[in-house]
């Protein structure tokens, strides 16, 4: 994946907000290279991690998977199917809606990469390097460290260390991410 960002989407309020959101929903927007991985692949993990048979409580948290064109359309709806029968559930039984995306609009900057949070000096820097938000949003580099540093434990650590001096990282936050890669390596 390229990069993450966090906002809102399926909705039709102008300029949603986490405080006035409308009838958006709060999404996860991937870009991704589909000559490294393809979109049936991204639903594949999708539904790894997902039941197709438990409903949200609202709007803003309901189950879903958007779709940008009718060929994402049609591979969302095939894969619901093939998710219900590994999940031993009905179609029937399927509450996550499948629903073209309309407009994303970024969440507000304090919900982006929310996991660089617990590393101020990393978020510091990311902050000062990154005009406003959207920027930090659009960060392939903050979006790598986000998600090594924020579910990191299956990750191939060999392949972060490998990469980190690409980051363009202050030298002392890379050294304070080597010494953290070999404590979790032991």
């Amino acid at each position: 994946m390229i990069r993450t960002r966090v906002g809102y989407a399926g909705g039709e309020k102008k300029n949603p907000s986490y405080h006035s959101l409308g009838n958006h929903t709060e999404v996860i927007s991937i870009d991704y290279d589909p000559a490294v991985l393809k979109y049936e692949e991204m639903l594949n993990l999708f539904w790894s991690a997902h039941r197709c048979d438990q409903a949200g409580y609202s709007r803003q948290y309901m189950n879903a998977l958007f779709y940008h064109n009718d060929e994402q359309k049609k591979a969302a709806q095939a894969s619901v199917a093939k998710a219900a029968k590994a999940q031993g559930v009905s179609l029937d039984a399927v509450k996550t809606a499948i629903l073209p995306v309309g407009e994303f609009t970024y969440a507000e900057a304090y919900h982006q990469k929310y996991y660089l949070t617990r590393y101020s000096d990393i978020r510091g820097f990311l902050g000062r390097t990154y005009a406003d938000g959207k920027s930090l949003a659009d960060s392939t580099v903050a979006t790598r460290l986000n998600a090594y540093l924020g579910s990191g434990k299956d990750k191939d650590w060999d392949v972060f260390v490998k990469e980190l001096s690409s980051y363009g990282l202050p030298k002392e936050i890379e050294d304070g991410l080597r010494r953290a890669v070999e404590k979790i390596e032991r």
